[in-house]
């Protein structure tokens, strides 16, 4: 599933595709999110958010922020879960089962960047896959309108940055 381009305010434009993966089935680990303890069970599927730019991100851009640092993530290549970041959020909507989008959990509400998509429903597993564990992987790493073949290339060759996120239902 993919949304469309986002350009929110002064905030880099972003695809955002759903995808799911499979986390290894060789590794448990706790990754605290928040006051929540995330316990990811071997062979547990997880929904990825993945973020990819609209341009390529090596052109020409101003300083950089406190916001192009948080995207600053650990290499992914989907061996191990990724490293859980207390600021971002996948935002959901029970009501009628969509992804709404992200935010990075700013000092200030001023300061809290947010990247609202249109509604994005999920299929009946996907639901099923971020009410069973409150987490998604969010990812970065490629370019344009990637396709799930290209994600997962992009996997397999340590292309893409990750980390586990907290997901809210509002």
């Amino acid at each position: 599933m993919t949304t469309p381009p986002q350009s929110p305010g002064r905030l880099p434009v972003f695809n955002m595709s759903l995808t799911h993966v499979t986390l290894p089935s060789s590794q448990v680990r706790v990754n605290r999110l928040s006051e929540l303890v995330n316990e990811v069970i071997l062979g547990t599927s997880v929904i990825v958010i993945v973020l990819s730019t609209v341009t390529d991100p090596a052109s020409p851009h101003p300083a950089e922020t406190e916001f192009d640092r948080s995207l600053a993530w650990p290499t992914w290549r989907g061996e191990t879960i990724p490293e859980a970041h207390q600021k971002w959020k996948a935002v959901f909507d029970p009501g009628d089962r969509t992804f709404r989008g992200l935010y990075y959990e700013g000092p200030t509400l001023e300061e809290t960047p947010t990247f609202r998509v249109p509604a994005t429903v999920l299929s009946d597993a996907m639901w099923k896959m971020v009410q069973n564990e409150s987490c998604a992987v969010l990812c970065t790493g490629l370019t344009g309108d990637p396709s799930a073949a290209e994600i997962t290339t992009a996997l397999e060759r340590g292309m893409l940055q990750a980390v586990l996120v907290e997901a809210l239902f509002a």
